[in-house]
């Protein structure tokens, strides 16, 4: 039995399509969806997949959850706010607290297998702690005598670009486009596909155990690059304006105030400056281990500009 957390958002969609269509038994642990109506929840078990609902901080559905599992796999950890501007678990306990109990009760359960996807750019002196605490979830897993291995995917993309949609009323903001820093940090972003393949490819494969693989499509593009080409090709000017990203507390706030509202925070902020790109090296060592696409997001832009047009 394979146990997927975080597995009904972007790249879990994926992942658990790539699941079924290998006949491996599933089991899935969600929050579950407090609307009703758009809840796949019913479609996943009318497909013989298990379906754990519960709270995420609840140490008895977590090992209820893990109970006659043969191997881990955590997506958890989303930068995502809920449309209020809050998050339902803190960064801190999703990608910290959470991995410490599924490493403690995995161990005690005699599960020996772990999968954890994390991200690039994740580093612990970052000023953001999504990607602070992503690291220090992946140092816990790193240190475990579990059968480990760790994917640091940059930004995915498909027929949607979530880090664009994340973004979505600054990117289609008319008189200009807000840009956080200097804009020329680096990112590779690669196809969701891709690293959905590469989790389920490397569950069996002992040659992954013990491994990090740095994933990234095959196109570097700047953030304000890229965000220029989306805008262009939403009819918008690429006109720019500039927000210092040493600004902090209420210089922050006064410097975003001609944002649309509660559109960019701090967090956020750290988020779009940082590179999430890969060495040469690194990324050697995915081709030699992946058969992957590699296809760049130019392939798929007309769909993600369709998916930013939609309301």
């Amino acid at each position: 039995m394979l146990l997927l957390i975080g597995g009904t958002g972007f790249l879990g969609d994926v992942v658990v399509e790539n699941i079924m269509s290998e006949g491996k038994p599933l089991r899935l642990l969600t929050r579950g969806s407090g609307d009703w109506k758009h809840s796949n929840l019913s479609q996943y078990r009318k497909r013989g997949i298990e379906v754990v609902v519960g709270s995420l901080e609840d140490d008895a559905t977590i090992e209820r959850a893990l109970e006659d599992v043969d191997c881990v796999i955590n997506l958890s950890g989303s930068f995502r706010l809920s449309s209020d501007g809050s998050r339902a678990s803190s960064y801190e306990y999703m990608n910290v607290v959470l991995v410490d109990k599924l490493l403690h009760y995995a161990k005690e359960l005699g599960i020996q297998r772990f999968v954890q996807v994390s991200c690039l750019g994740a580093r612990l002196e970052s000023q953001s702690q999504f990607l602070s605490t992503k690291q220090e979830g992946d140092d816990l897993v790193m240190a475990s005598d579990l059968y480990w291995t760790i994917l640091r995917p940059s930004f995915l993309f498909g027929k949607i670009f979530p880090l664009a949609q994340l973004v979505k009323p600054l990117l289609k903001f008319k008189p200009f486009l807000p840009v956080i820093g200097s804009g020329l940090n680096q990112i590779e972003p690669v196809l969701v596909d891709d690293v959905a393949h590469a989790v389920t490819d490397c569950i069996y494969r002992k040659e992954t155990v013990h491994q990090v693989y740095d994933m990234t499509g095959p196109e570097s593009y700047s953030m304000t690059e890229i965000f220029c080409a989306l805008r262009q090709e939403l009819g918008l000017t690429d006109n720019t304006m500039t927000i210092p990203s040493q600004l902090s507390g209420k210089a922050f706030e006064m410097a975003t105030k001609v944002l649309p509202k509660n559109t960019m925070s701090l967090e956020l902020a750290q988020i779009l400056i940082a590179d999430s790109i890969a060495t040469e090296s690194a990324k050697e060592k995915v081709r030699n281990t992946f058969t992957l696409r590699g296809d760049s997001m130019d392939v798929h832009l007309d769909e993600i500009v369709e998916s930013l047009k939609a309301k």
